[in-house]
């Protein structure tokens, strides 16, 4: 939860933010104090603003996706990226060492107190220290990268490879970024929404409005993979029908309730169809150094940096596709 007489933006309410300190607590055995200095604000913060996130409960602060300073510990004075997933440690999963799909996983900024603050306890052993050259404000995107990069883990080799992504959105966008760098000789992604579209364009990716367009645009031939990450019914039946004999479809959304999927060309064409979750600790520590290495360049994402009294409003834009990734500076004195 957010450190002692700290300030928060607590969600009291959907679509209700009220700036306050919260009551004070010391720190667990292992936690440190982190001090968050981006936040960045995504789909899930959405669908818990408005209410309709099924685990989040009220009155929360937000924010999983957080970059600060430690205050103690190994990391002390240190920039750090935080794991915010929170395994069990005793299901099946877990003793599998499969904690990121963990059978009861819970998250920092939806089943606890998030970033959204002056400061949040946070597990030493979750935390990844940025590398000095990396600014700040990019390191804030290496937890949604992160995602990307077990996503891109779950199928490939992608050098040469013909990749659709169904869905230009943070994920989307992120995703082919890292397929990119990994060699894909063809890349397209399926976008409705006009804005993001240009985003991916000023990104140098190739797009099209509808899924039914991108057999025009690979030219009638089949794609390796595709990657679906705008978990929409449409997208779902389309996916198997991009595909070569023995292409892999990733799961890259999640889908709000059972879709209909043509399991008979999965059948007959020996489809792969994998699913990912989260990521692996190893995944967030290379989404770093592709980060400060250079080889994936995620400024172009960044559309709004805002303060904590600003969320309300870039939530908003969010909504209505007015924004593409939205970080909130926590640190500064307003």
């Amino acid at each position: 939860m957010a450190d002692a007489g700290e300030r928060a933006l607590v969600l009291e309410r959907p679509r209700e933010f009220r700036l306050r300190a919260l009551a004070s607590r010391p720190p667990a055995a292992g936690e440190v104090l982190v001090r968050p200095q981006f936040v960045g604000l995504c789909g899930t913060d959405l669908h818990i603003a408005a209410g309709d996130h099924p685990r989040a409960r009220l009155p929360l602060v937000l924010g999983h996706e957080i970059v600060g300073t430690a205050d103690a510990g190994r990391w002390a004075g240190r920039t750090v990226v935080v794991d915010p997933t929170i395994a069990c440690g005793s299901c099946a999963a877990c003793l599998r060492g499969d904690q990121h799909v963990c059978q009861q996983l819970r998250l920092i900024g939806i089943d606890r107190d998030g970033g959204l603050c002056r400061g949040v306890f946070v597990a030493e052993s979750k935390l990844h220290p940025v590398p000095a050259e990396l600014p700040t404000m990019v390191a804030a995107l290496a937890e949604p990268l992160a995602v990307a990069v077990h996503a891109a883990s779950r199928a490939g080799p992608y050098l040469g490879a013909t990749v659709v992504v169904l869905g230009a959105g943070p994920i989307g966008l992120l995703i082919a970024l890292v397929v990119r760098a990994a060699g894909a000789h063809q890349l397209v992604l399926a976008e409705p929404i006009a804005a993001r579209r240009e985003s991916a364009r000023k990104l140098d990716f190739e797009t099209v409005p509808e899924p039914d367009m991108l057999a025009a645009a690979l030219k009638g031939e089949p794609a390796d993979i595709v990657f679906d990450a705008a978990a929409a019914p449409a997208t779902a039946r389309q996916a198997t029908r991009l595909l070569r004999p023995r292409g892999t479809i990733v799961v890259a959304g999640v889908f709000g309730h059972p879709v209909a999927v043509d399991l008979q060309t999965v059948t007959f064409a020996e489809l792969n169809v994998v699913g990912t979750r989260v990521y692996q600790p190893h995944d967030l520590a290379t989404a770093l150094r592709l980060l400060a290495s250079g080889s994936v360049d995620v400024t172009g994402l960044i559309s709004d940096v805002v303060e904590l009294q600003d969320v309300p409003d870039a939530l908003l834009r969010l909504s209505r596709g007015q924004a593409l990734k939205v970080l909130v500076r926590c640190d500064s004195q307003s």
